[in-house]
């Protein structure tokens, strides 16, 4: 059996081959996208690529325990690229963020890394996008209808994915179990044949529904009235094929043969049926599987791909890059050779470290001892010092039973590193928060750390960003970790004793407690006061979309020539490091005042990473494009008005350049109407 449900979003969904040789498990997108770096996303899909591929042709399984049923296929779901558009959202863990171009970006670059390869014949593998669309809620999830208006639409929800589509070229995608006005995104017209297949030009690629979607049709969210109305109102929308094997499948094969019957009671068309077909069976073709296997390039890998060192030399590198420096008033990096206290539940934990949706398995006994701690790695890092490990709370009960020993190994150090956030328990499919301050007593056992009058460095290790509003002042350092996954502990530990100084930049906005209480949950309009992201929210941040730190300086000088913005980037500072330039566009308050929809407050259009020696100077050029300057209009359509346009140029903190283009007259970039 050939199975087309394997994830792909941070592994190769996998049974591991033996120790030490489990799918590479990166870390999660969020903190992934936090490292701005188009070539290491590419990086990431060679690697998942070759290890689907090594798993496709060694006649390997999925390790859900149906081995027999679930060898893996060559059609790989992931990325996840829904917007992070609520801090709340228990899916946020595997998202690249809250900015459509950031997270559009990411998606072509993981699936170009995904699907080319050396062989120009064939697909190495094909990648779908998920979920497809809108889908930002998990409690009721497969209930609820949201209204979006075209507005929305266009500037949120479908932007990052026309990107995945028509610059990625993915080949496939997963519909969500969201409703959009009305109509399940399964079963939707708009967003899959008229979006998809019409405007993106984009008749190849396959609709997959995502598990129990079409059950929700008849169940949930009541759009159809029995299982022959849901499958032809799935085939009739745009869905190829069910991933769930039920409602689509004949008898024979444990289904209800219930679009047999559709056909038969002429709710849908056997040529409709045959299209779809085509369309899951082409993809086949372009994978090479029914071509002659001697000769071609991919067929080739095997086991020896499956965490491999160069595969493993990638992932940390991954991870290096994913973590965000906050705060720093000299403490880091810190001496090795003291007496350091690691204390708080991400101290000493191990699943929590990854996100949501993990490989299947992460050690081969199944277990996740294989899994390092933030503890562990410290004391193997701390050479020549001591270093205690104590949890000290738990991450969500009221249990302060082991505070007293906490605090008693916070005194006897010279440094304290505090690990706190949230788990895979808070916030998972299935479950949003219902607040985004630390669970439990995590921040009363805070406090008291803090009030002993030690350095500390905080440590954040969660999904969606936390909200430590309390917190800021005290410590020494404070650093982003969001899920680090497998080598995310040696990374931290890497960075934290100065023997890195790769720091990535939040890819999401860090608000304060109160802001969940100022936005409704199940509401979508994104500029609706006090508003979401970056882009539209008006309200202070504890941390802004962009911001993080290094351990070095650099200096940053831009010019504006007719073709493009050149900046060179130098290092002041002691010590190599990477610096990220990302380039904002800025509506005029002219053009504000002339149209009658939101604008964004500012947006994301470019940004470049560079790694720099002590002394270096390097050189960006942003080429300027219509793409620059393009707003989204109340239709959906993507304009170019005329009038002033401004161009803010920045490392995330410190000085911004600020240049202007002048846009002589309107002009629609993308007329998305249909």
């Amino acid at each position: 059996p050939y199975m087309h449900l394997v994830e792909t979003n941070t592994a190769v969904a996998s049974a591991c081959l033996g120790v030490n040789q489990c799918a590479t498990e990166f870390p999660g997108p969020t903190g992934l996208a936090g490292a701005f770096n188009r070539t290491l996303w590419h990086a990431k899909g060679e690697v998942i690529s070759n290890e689907m591929r090594a798993f496709n042709n060694i006649g390997w399984h999925r390790g859900t325990g149906d081995a027999p049923k679930s060898l893996i296929g060559l059609t790989g779901f992931g990325p996840n690229i829904n917007i992070e558009r609520d801090p709340r959202f228990g899916r946020n863990s595997e998202l690249p963020g809250e900015d459509p171009l950031l997270s559009g970006v990411y998606a072509t670059q993981y699936v170009r890394g995904c699907q080319e390869g050396d062989d120009p014949r064939y697909l190495k593998m094909v990648s779908g996008l998920k979920h497809y669309d809108a889908y930002s809620v998990e409690n009721d999830r497969a209930g609820r209808s949201f209204n979006i208006s075209m507005f929305d639409m266009w500037d949120t929800y479908l932007a990052q994915y026309r990107i995945g589509f028509v610059d990625g070229r993915a080949g496939a995608t997963m519909c969500s179990y969201a409703s959009i006005n009305g109509v399940p995104s399964c079963a939707n017209d708009y967003i899959l044949n008229k979006v998809v297949r019409g405007l993106w030009n984009r008749t190849d690629v396959v609709v997959g529904t995502d598990c129990g979607a079409i059950d929700n049709m008849i169940h949930a969210n009541h759009y159809a009235k029995d299982d022959l109305a849901a499958v032809a109102a799935a085939i009739n929308g745009g869905a190829d094929m069910e991933l769930g094997d039920v409602y689509f499948s004949p008898l024979a094969s444990g289904g209800t043969n219930s679009l047999a019957r559709a056909i038969a009671q002429g709710l849908t068309t056997a040529a409709k049926v045959t299209t779809a077909a085509r369309r899951v069976i082409a993809n086949r073709f372009r994978l090479g599987q029914f071509d002659p296997l001697e000769g071609q390039l991919y067929t080739r890998l095997g086991a020896e791909q499956i965490n491999s060192t160069a595969h493993q030399g990638i992932n940390l590198d991954a991870a290096l890059q994913s973590i965000v420096l906050l705060k720093n008033d000299g403490l880091l990096p810190l001496k090795t050779g003291k007496t350091i206290a690691v204390i708080g539940p991400h101290a000493v934990s191990t699943r929590d470290l990854l996100e949501d949706y993990k490989g299947d398995e992460l050690c081969f006994d199944k277990t996740e001892n294989c899994v390092p701690t933030i503890g562990a790695m410290i004391t193997q890092y701390n050479a020549g010092g001591t270093t205690q490990v104590v949890k000290g709370v738990d991450m969500d009960s009221q249990n302060t039973t082991d505070i007293p020993a906490a605090l008693a190994a916070a005194r006897a150090a010279d440094v304290v590193v505090l690990c706190i956030g949230d788990g895979n328990n808070e916030e998972h499919e299935g479950q949003d928060r219902v607040n985004i301050s630390l669970p439990g007593v995590q921040a009363l056992f805070a406090q008291e750390v803090l009030a002993l009058g030690k350095p500390v460095v905080v440590v954040l290790v969660n999904g969606g960003a936390v909200a430590i509003d309390g917190l800021i002042a005290g410590p020494n350092a404070i650093v982003e970790a969001f899920c680090p996954s497998m080598r995310g502990a040696e990374a931290l530990s890497m960075l934290l004793f100065g023997d890195a100084n790769r720091w990535g930049k939040l890819p999401v906005t860090m608000y304060p407690a109160d802001y969940v209480s100022q936005v409704d949950m199940y509401n979508f309009d994104m500029s609706l006061a006090p508003g979401r992201t970056y882009r539209y929210y008006t309200g202070p941040t504890l941390f802004p979309f962009g911001f993080g730190l290094s351990y070095t300086s650099f200096e940053l000088v831009c010019t504006q020539s007719p073709q493009a913005f050149e900046c060179n980037v130098k290092n002041t500072g002691p010590l190599a490091g990477d610096e990220v330039v990302m380039v904002y566009h800025r509506a005029s308050e002219a053009i504000r005042r002339s149209v009658s929809h939101p604008v964004p407050l500012t947006k994301l259009v470019d940004f470049e990473r560079i790694s720099l020696s002590v002394g270096e100077t390097g050189a960006l050029t942003f080429t300027i494009t219509p793409e620059y300057l393009v707003l989204t209009d109340e239709s959906g359509n993507e304009v170019v008005y005329a009038g002033v346009h401004y161009f803010d140029i920045t490392r995330g903190h410190g000085s911004v350049t600020t240049f202007s283009i002048t846009a002589p007259a309107y002009a629609v970039v993308r007329n998305n109407t249909v």
